[in-house]
C-alpha cells in the first residue's frame, strides 16, 4: 500500500511532463499523417494519370519506393523520449537533491527499494503511455485502410519504440549521475556519459538482434548502479 502511495505521488509529479510529451508527439503525429495523406492522394493521382495505367494493370514496386509517412514523426520521437527521460530524471532525483528533501523521504516508514522502484516503476509506466500507446496508436491509425496509398511497414513502429527505450536509458543515466557523490570533474558525469554512449550504440545498429542485445545490458547496467548508489548513499 505504501508503494502505490509513492507511485501515485511520482505520477502526479511527472504527470504535467508525462501530458506535455504525449499532447506534443500525438499533435505532430496527426498533423503528418493527415498532411502526407492529402499529398499522397494528389501525387499518386497525378502519377498515375501521366503513366496510362488501366483498371487491373500491375504497378512496379521500385516505382512505389518511398520513405514511410511516420518517418517524420519518429524522428520527433528521437527527441522527445530522451528528452522526456532527462526530465523525468531530473524531477525524480535532482529536484529532491537541490530542495534537499530526500531525508524527510527516506525517514517514512518504508524501505529505501520502495522509494526507488516507485520513481523507476513511474518513469516506466509515464513512458509506456505517453510515449507507447500514442505511437502505437499513430502506427495503427496511419495503417487505417484509404488512409494512406501505401500501410506503413511495422519497421517504423519498432523504430519508435527503440527510441522510447532510449528514453529509458537517459533516465537512468540522469538518476545515476544525481546519485553519485563523486565530483563532476571526475566520475559523477558517467551516467549521463555511458546512457549517451549506449545510445549512439543501439542507434547505429542495423540488426534488431544486437539493438535489443544492447539495450538490455545498458538497462541491467545502469539499473544495478542506480539501485547500488542509491541503498549505499548517505543523504
Amino acid at each position: 500500500m505504501r508503494f502505490l502511495a509513492l507511485l501515485r505521488k511520482e505520477l502526479r509529479e511527472s504527470l504535467p511532463w508525462l501530458l506535455l510529451a504525449g499532447l506534443l508527439l500525438l499533435g505532430v503525429g496527426l498533423l503528418t499523417v493527415h498532411s502526407e495523406a492529402r499529398f499522397a492522394r494528389m501525387r499518386y493521382q497525378h502519377w498515375s494519370a501521366h503513366q496510362g495505367l488501366g483498371p487491373g494493370e500491375v504497378v512496379n514496386t521500385y516505382d512505389l519506393v518511398r520513405s514511410p509517412h511516420l518517418a517524420w514523426v519518429a524522428m520527433w520521437l528521437a527527441f522527445i523520449a530522451p528528452g522526456l527521460g532527462l526530465v523525468l530524471g531530473i524531477c525524480h532525483f535532482w529536484v529532491p537533491l537541490f530542495a534537499r528533501t530526500w531525508s524527510f523521504l527516506l525517514h517514512r516508514s518504508t524501505s529505501r527499494m520502495s522509494i526507488l522502484g516507485a520513481k523507476l516503476a513511474a518513469a516506466i509506466l509515464g513512458l509506456l503511455v505517453s510515449l507507447g500507446l500514442v505511437w502505437t496508436g499513430l502506427y495503427w491509425y496511419a495503417c487505417r485502410p484509404g488512409l494512406l496509398p501505401i500501410p506503413e511497414p511495422v519497421q517504423i513502429l519498432v523504430v519508435g519504440w527503440i527510441y522510447i527505450v532510449i528514453g529509458l536509458v537517459a533516465y537512468l543515466g540522469t538518476a545515476l549521475s544525481a546519485l553519485s557523490t563523486a565530483r563532476w570533474y571526475t566520475t559523477r558525469i558517467f551516467g549521463l556519459v555511458f546512457a549517451a554512449l549506449a545510445a549512439f550504440l543501439i542507434l547505429v545498429q542495423w540488426h534488431l538482434g544486437w539493438v535489443f542485445a544492447l539495450a538490455v545490458l545498458a538497462i541491467a547496467i545502469l539499473f544495478v548502479q542506480t539501485v547500488a548508489a542509491f541503498l549505499s548513499r548517505e543523504f
